[in-house]
């Protein structure tokens, strides 16, 4: 498992995911919460061979230090669901001198709102609100992935796969009164 400090989006992999949101449930009290801010996936971006350029730069008030970073390269596994940018840094004085340069990947796997759902409902949380920003807006397409989910208080491991169900009366019933509905 990755280290505790990496966001999801850092997760690369859905057994990394699966197991650091296990780990969280682990941690949170019985009535506890989790806050996931993610972005929402759009086809547009994903797909297009030649993504708008994305630069971006800032100064440091107490030195004027100008920093600036741009994506150099842009590689994508769809199957993986996996998008990797080469990002150049650069730091430069208040003359425009260059001080320092350096090259970073970044890596993220997108994740999108179905499959979150799906993932907390696996790892034993109750969806309780999806936004698309921090102003309580609807989900939207395209938008900011602001996912609130509780810890499942009523759980049982289900024997194969390790993987956890919330209990229902009904389904239970049903199951074992032999009812295939």
């Amino acid at each position: 498992m990755r280290p505790a400090h990496r966001r999801l989006p850092h997760l690369l992999t859905v057994d990394e995911q699966r197991a650091t949101l296990t780990g969280v449930r682990r941690h949170l009290r019985p009535d506890g919460r989790l806050a996931l801010h993610l972005f929402d996936p759009r086809f547009d971006l994903l797909a297009d061979a030649n993504p708008p350029a994305i630069r971006q730069s800032g100064i440091d008030p107490a030195t004027q230090r100008r920093y600036a970073g741009e994506i150099l390269h842009t590689g994508r596994d769809y199957l993986n669901q996996v998008r990797r940018d080469l990002w150049r840094y650069a730091e430069t004085d208040v003359n425009g001198a260059l001080l320092e340069e350096a090259t970073r990947e970044m890596t993220l796997r997108w994740t999108y709102r179905w499959e979150l759902r799906h993932l907390l409902e696996l790892c034993g949380f109750v969806v309780e609100a999806e936004y698309s920003d921090f102003r309580d807006a609807p989900p939207a397409y395209g938008k900011e992935l602001v996912v609130v989910a509780r810890r499942e208080t009523n759980l049982r491991k289900r024997a194969s796969g390790g993987h956890f169900r919330a209990q229902s009366a009904p389904c239970e019933a049903a199951l074992t009164a032999g009812c295939d509905k």
